[in-house]
């Protein structure tokens, strides 16, 4: 029942996409992991924010 995987920090890194997400009330950005982390709401507004930009500049 045990899994035998080793823990590859390279691998995992290509597993995750990061993107920016902001407010669309008050412009407050954020750069998050997917699926990592879950999308944030905005700490000042309280509203869930949204996806501006996937970020891949440097990665291949």
């Amino acid at each position: 029942m045990s899994e035998n995987k080793k823990e590859n920090p390279i691998r995992d890194r290509y597993n995750r996409e990061f993107v920016e997400v902001y407010c669309p009330n008050c412009k407050q950005s954020k750069i998050i992991a997917l699926p990592d982390e879950p999308i944030p709401k905005c700490d000042f507004c309280r509203q869930e924010m949204i996806i501006r930009e996937i970020l891949t500049e440097g990665k291949y």
